[in-house]
């Protein structure tokens, strides 16, 4: 081999083991980025024309071992940016050395070199893992520098990009197994991520979303629908929303949008990750308090007004008492079929009647025992006709009354049914005052041996079918199509699910709107007949 003059940054090394090893020395004045580099190859020639070729590139740091057993001892002592590998030495080979390092789990971008010019074993050389192939040949020796930067940044990419597959596939695993529903779309607004979660939540399977327009078939889940591409990823707080899922179920979520960002491209826009759970259960729990405490204010109230209806009530009696018995004093010292005696008899029954609507509005205001009683339905729809009947034909409503007679009693609070006839026939009174002729009915019968039916109902206007069906829910932003303030009907279920029963609501604009109510009647223990009460 002629004699080589070397650059000033290589020098002459020799390994543990024996074997010769060129070293180019890292330079302390050398700018830049500097890749060590291991040659593996029993060629004495090639490897020194490989040491000429990168001493002058400037940047580059070599090692070189003649065969397999060299290689092994130098990885154990350092860490080298590429490994230039032949295929063939006597002590193995380029193949089984690239499983190898596998197995050991070293990363090394690894480019194999050899005299070969076979297509199967590059083929085969890049399936183990190798990052490039090279040929010898006097042109390829001085594109090694160039090979070999190449190598390393790709070796980097593809170290990097597994480490962001799992990554991913953990964060995957991960959301696949939240209990909260996981959305992603990306920045085009299509959906690509479809958690468990979430299948069970709205009802779909991954699917059947993964892939469509999250503006159609997600955002037109909530009502009022967020904005179709980013909805409120500004938001820094939880957003609560309406949603109506696959199975025509109305729920209540919890919503985080965070938009996501490539952190490999200068933070890039990737799309947006929606995060939901269901709060149906702590929505209807806040509505329960709502309506307790709205129930609270409005029993409150009518205690204070009890109290002094009752108070009036006491101060009307005794003027009353006077007035009855002067008409009746009156009367007896007329004579007979004379306008004065007449005139008493005029003015004793409308004391009277007077008297009688005085002593419903102090029953009306008592409290409400504590315990069940056995009671005539009928008679708590007539003390309330009693209470409301004049205002609601003073305001131009006919009222009719078809009460059935010998209806079995039931077992209730006599004041709390009163509350829901007066309720019912005062919301009916907002239905028609309209200023145009109505008709307000109040209906009761059995239904067969078991039930006793209630029905109030009016001609006015009618109750739009998105506010029917959740008519019997507390409405805090005012009232249900022109009728009381939104929590009467609220009150009322409450009521008649106290006593055992049912209350629902029938409504169009052809015949009106009717309330139903249903009651048990009271049964003997046992026996299946009424009680005697």
């Amino acid at each position: 081999m002629p004699d080589i003059t070397y650059p000033p940054t290589v020098r002459l090394v020799t390994t543990d083991h024996g074997e010769d090893a060129s070293r180019m020395d890292r330079s302390p004045d050398r700018p830049g980025g500097t890749y060590h580099v291991l040659l593996v190859d029993d060629d004495d020639n090639y490897s020194s024309l490989v040491k000429d070729v990168l001493g002058f590139a400037d940047n580059y740091f070599l090692d070189r071992a003649p065969n397999l057993h060299g290689m092994w001892s130098l990885l154990e002592r350092n860490t080298y940016d590429a490994l230039l590998l032949d295929y063939s030495f006597p002590d193995g080979s380029g193949l089984e050395a690239l499983r190898q390092l596998i197995e050991r789990k070293l990363q090394v971008p690894v480019i194999i070199v050899t005299g070969r010019g076979d297509e199967r074993v590059a083929a085969q050389a890049i399936q183990q893992g190798a990052i490039d192939y090279l040929v010898k040949s006097p042109e390829t020796v001085f594109e090694l520098p160039v090979i070999i930067s190449k190598a390393v940044r790709n070796y980097a990419y593809q170290v990097e990009r597994v480490k962001s597959l799992e990554k991913i596939r953990y964060q995957a695993l991960l959301l696949d197994n939240v209990r909260d529903a996981v959305v992603v779309w990306n920045s085009a607004g299509n959906i690509t991520y479809w958690n468990p979660a979430a299948e069970e939540l709205y009802g779909w399977p991954a699917s059947e979303r993964m892939g469509l327009p999250v503006a159609k078939v997600y955002a037109a889940l909530f009502s009022p629908p967020p904005d179709p591409v980013s909805f409120d990823a500004n938001l820094p707080v939880e957003v609560e929303r309406c949603a109506q899922t696959r199975r025509r179920e109305t729920v209540w979520i919890g919503s985080r949008v965070t938009e996501l960002h490539d952190e490999f491209t200068g933070g890039a826009l990737l799309g947006f990750m929606d995060v939901t759970r269901d709060i149906t259960a702590r929505k209807k729990a806040e509505e329960q308090i709502q309506a307790a405490q709205a129930s609270l204010v409005e029993s409150a109230r009518l205690a204070a007004i009890g109290e002094l209806a009752a108070g009036v009530a006491h101060q009307i009696n005794n003027p009353l008492t006077a007035i009855i018995a002067e008409a009746q004093i009156l009367g007896r010292g007329s004579a007979v079929e004379t306008p004065g005696r007449e005139s008493a008899a005029i003015i004793e029954q409308a004391g009277w009647k007077a008297q009688q609507a005085v002593q419903d509005l102090l029953e009306f205001s008592r409290s409400t025992p504590d315990t069940l009683q056995c009671l005539s339905v009928n008679e708590t729809i007539q003390i309330a006709v009693r209470m409301v009947g004049a205002p609601i034909q003073a305001a131009g409503g006919g009222l009719e009354i078809r009460l059935e007679d010998n209806l079995p009693p039931v077992q209730g609070y006599p004041t709390r049914l009163q509350d829901v006839w007066v309720n019912l026939l005062l919301l009916a009174r907002d239905a028609t005052s309209d200023g145009r002729p109505h008709k307000i009915f109040v209906r009761s019968k059995a239904r067969g041996k078991e039930v006793v039916v209630v029905e109030v109902g009016d001609d006015g206007t009618a109750i739009p079918p998105s506010e029917l069906e959740s008519l019997f829910e507390p409405h805090f932003t005012g009232a249900v199509a022109g009728r009381g303030n939104g929590m009467e009907y609220c009150i009322c279920r409450e009521i008649i699910r106290q006593h055992g029963g049912q209350i629902r609501a029938n409504s169009a604009a052809d015949f009106g709107t009717i309330i139903e109510v249903s009651l048990p009647v009271e049964v003997e223990n046992g026996t299946g007949e009424h009680s005697s009460h």
